[in-house]
């Protein structure tokens, strides 16, 4: 199977660095902390990133302590709205239906 996607990959992104959409990317960064789904990944939130923007993007995972944090990286302003946006809506529904 083909799959299009706009994840970078690790090599991708260390070949990026210096030149000006590495630094657009950087202006456009995203952190994520929450433990709300602890020791569990946000497969969603990859999917969304796989899939869902318009831009390329780039995301780092860490563990740290069954807390999963996110740094992700946008090449366009509006897909880090849409994100912040896509977060904020579907944890809320998850709190919301416990």
């Amino acid at each position: 199977m083909i799959n299009e996607t706009k994840l970078l990959s690790n090599t991708d992104w260390t070949n990026l660095h210096g030149n000006e959409l590495y630094v657009t990317m950087l202006r456009n960064k995203v952190k994520l902390h929450d433990d709300f789904k602890k020791d569990e990944p946000y497969t969603d939130v990859i999917d969304y990133l796989d899939f869902g923007t318009e831009g390329l993007c780039y995301y780092k995972a860490e563990n740290i302590y069954g807390t999963v944090k996110y740094e992700i990286y946008f090449e366009l302003p509006i897909d880090k709205e849409n994100f912040i946006n896509f977060y904020s809506t579907s944890r809320g529904l998850e709190r919301i239906k416990k």
